[in-house]
């Protein structure tokens, strides 16, 4: 399926507009806080719903953080790094890290793996 083939719904336009300069991988209820100011009558759920289907085809990313998931409009392959402190998260591009883990896993067994993330936890400087 290409973009072209998805329906535009106003919810899926205003979700996508919140993500399309938002890199702060916001969750489901962030998103929803965002899109509700211009569309009063929008549920959670659809909210949700409409994530989740963005996702699965390929239009944004869903990042799932200590079992919470988050969205972003960075679709490349990349990292992550993750503060314990203020629980910022940045995105890390890493070709050499991608790719090295792709090697590793290459000769797996029953299993053909084809991309891969990593999430770094550490503190950030703000809060060292």
């Amino acid at each position: 399926m290409t973009n072209a083939d998805i329906k535009y719904t106003n919810q899926r336009i205003e979700i996508l507009n919140f993500l399309k300069d938002n890199y702060n991988h916001p969750t489901v209820d962030e998103v929803y806080d965002g899109v509700k100011n211009k569309l009063s009558r929008i549920t959670k759920a659809t909210v949700y719903r409409n994530l989740k289907f963005l996702s699965e085809k390929g239009m944004i990313q869903e990042v799932n953080v200590k079992g919470v998931s988050r969205f972003e409009p960075n679709i490349k392959p990349h990292h992550h790094i993750m503060c314990n402190r203020c629980k910022k998260i940045l995105d890390f591009e890493s070709k050499e890290l991608s790719e090295y883990a792709l090697k590793i896993v290459k000769n797996l067994k029953g299993f053909s793996v084809n991309n891969s993330n990593t999430n770094f936890y550490g503190v950030c400087n703000n809060c060292a």
